[in-house]
């Protein structure tokens, strides 16, 4: 049980992280995870238990903004009592669990706590904002806000959605498991040696080494597991994008823009540490992180380089198989970064596709005839996926799609898929697989 001084200072603490990342993400437009990992970084006195509920409570504002944006004040208003009731709210519409804290708000804005307890625990999120909105704003005539207030203005014209917005949105809404990669085999001790922690482990059906294990509250990265190299955190799609390349022992890959590496670790593991897997960003301090990474996991097949984006000469076509996972609106992960989709434009998506279109078609001249090219964004909108591809293929007759069996369900693709939320409760993102056809001569 906290004092009501703890309680005090937690609501201080929390009041004040989320006016300065909503100024950071809302004004300056800087990504929500990114200025979230800062500012604890830049604030180490706060506390464990106060930093998880200033990570969930920021991620609430952002996931429900366009419902309950009403009831922010000004970014620069810096009297912890006018955030109360965005906090407050953000708070109730995910359920969080910080019980104390809800009756200290409730407290301080004079509702009394049975108050909440009137709203039936089944109410639709729609329904809930306006109770919330009603009693907690003051907005007595608050009709229930509509799920096309909780995406950007824009979104259907970008996303070719198979399912109705009110479908999609709920999607959006909900948080993610957090998934991860067992990168030894046989996968089984590590899931026990992780159920043994209390944890509810989840192994996927089709990818065997892919695991979920809901919303934990121990930190994985302090565990001997991750620190030995034995798990990576890495979305289920991420990982589907792997079986898309289908790497075989032996090969030699590129991992054009590997950022950090987690594909590229994915590359190596795939191909059983045999083979070469090359690692390339315009950024050498990521690739200094792959490498680390590599080295904890124990791969030493992987190689890295700084690469600005340049076509190759035709001595340097070489590879059996290239990964060009481009640089996107990242609009495939808004339900582990919500701050995400509040900050893109489709003038950004536009600026998006002329750099997607260059990187394509330049690391394609890496590829050997008869290689396979992959092309894969964290995306689900059509502008920076089928039409780059499509682009791409009429300017590039020697290189044709590859149909392939949809890694996370099983069904024929025509070379391109897009994974969705609902597919196994993981990213959008999206993956075209196409081979460049071999000289006649080299043909059997």
């Amino acid at each position: 049980m906290m004092t009501s001084g703890k309680i005090r200072s937690q609501s201080r603490a929390v009041a004040a992280a989320v006016r300065h990342l909503l100024t950071e993400t809302r004004l300056n437009k800087r990504p929500g995870d990114r200025a979230l990992s800062l500012y604890l970084r830049e604030h180490r006195e706060i506390g464990s238990r106060d930093r998880r509920i200033i990570t969930e409570v920021f991620y609430s504002v952002c996931r429900w903004w366009g419902w309950l944006g009403v009831l922010a004040p000004k970014l620069d208003d810096m009297h912890e009592p006018a955030w109360i009731p965005l906090l407050l709210s953000a708070l109730l519409m995910d359920n969080l669990d910080g019980p104390e804290l809800c009756r200290h708000w409730l407290q301080s804005l004079r509702i009394h706590a049975g108050t909440m307890r009137t709203m039936p625990p089944k109410y639709g999120s729609a329904l809930r904002a306006a109770w919330l909105l009603e009693r907690i704003g003051g907005r007595r005539s608050a009709p229930p806000p509509g799920p096309h207030a909780l995406v950007p203005s824009w979104f259907l014209r970008e996303c070719r959605c198979p399912k109705p917005l009110p479908v999609m949105v709920d999607w959006l809404q909900k948080r993610p498991p957090l998934w991860f990669r067992i990168q030894v085999s046989p996968p089984e001790p590590v899931i026990a040696e992780l159920e043994a922690l209390d944890l509810k482990v989840h192994p996927h059906s089709r990818l065997h080494q892919a695991v979920s294990i809901g919303h934990p509250r121990v930190n994985l990265m302090t565990l001997p597991v991750f620190q030995e190299g034995r798990i990576e955190v890495q979305d289920l799609a991420s990982q589907a994008i792997g079986a898309v390349c289908a790497p075989r022992s032996g090969q030699r890959w590129w991992d054009a823009c590997a950022g950090a590496g987690g594909k590229t670790l994915l590359l190596a593991q795939l191909m059983n540490g045999r083979g070469t897997v090359t690692a390339s960003d315009i950024q050498e301090a990521k690739l200094t992180e792959t490498l680390r990474r590599a080295r904890r996991a124990g791969f030493s097949n992987i190689n890295t380089w700084v690469w600005k984006g340049k076509s190759l000469p035709d001595r340097k076509a070489t590879y059996d198989g290239v990964l060009v996972d481009a640089p996107c609106s990242g609009s495939g992960t808004w339900r582990r970064n919500p701050a995400a989709r509040w900050n893109i434009e489709p003038a950004d998506i536009i600026r998006m596709t002329e750099l997607q279109q260059n990187l394509l078609a330049n690391a394609a001249t890496g590829l050997k005839p008869g290689g396979i090219l992959v092309y894969a964004t964290c995306s689900m909108f059509n502008r920076e996926n089928e039409s780059v591809v499509q682009s791409f293929l009429a300017s590039h007759p020697d290189f044709k799609l590859e149909p392939f069996n949809n890694p996370l369900t099983g069904d024929a693709t025509n070379g391109m898929v897009q994974f969705w939320p609902w597919d196994d409760d993981c990213d959008a993102l999206f993956a075209a697989r196409m081979r460049r056809s071999a000289p006649a001569s080299h043909r059997t």
